[in-house]
């Protein structure tokens, strides 16, 4: 019975030692995506990031609500994304196909945006992104 208790404390600890990338530890890794898209995203600081293997919480869709029903937007279909705050924690995401069209979204603003760039891992929470412009799949 003191093993079991002393696996059930240690084991969530030794998974946050392997780098993971929720809280305030480094990003030691990205989500592997199924497929590997180029983003540019600005965070609210103006800070650009060219960003390989982009995900939005380590998917390749966008995920929100639209009145009541929930949306999720492929990224394949996707030109840009604007993002404005909106109540509490959520960020509006004005979402620009990729034939001009426009649709916004509501989606948690908690949520990670992952990628990887030239000098190392990025992950940012959506509602520290001003947008995020997509540059197509990487060969």
């Amino acid at each position: 019975m003191f093993l079991l208790l002393v696996l059930i404390v240690l084991l969530p600890l030794s998974a946050l030692a392997m780098g993971d990338l929720s809280g305030d530890g480094p990003t030691t890794r990205v989500p592997e995506p199924s497929i590997d898209f180029t983003v540019v995203v600005t965070d609210t600081e103006m800070n650009p990031f060219t960003v390989s293997k982009a995900t939005f919480d380590g998917h390749v869709y966008l995920t929100g609500t639209l009145g009541k029903a929930k949306v999720s937007v492929p990224f394949e279909k996707m030109a840009r994304v604007d993002f404005v705050p909106a109540e509490g924690m959520d960020v509006t995401a004005l979402i620009t196909f990729l034939d001009g069209q426009q649709q916004a979204l509501v989606v948690k603003g908690t949520l990670p945006a992952y990628g990887q760039t030239a000098y190392g891992n990025v992950a940012i929470e959506l509602r520290y992104l001003r947008d995020a412009v997509f540059k197509g799949r990487t060969k």
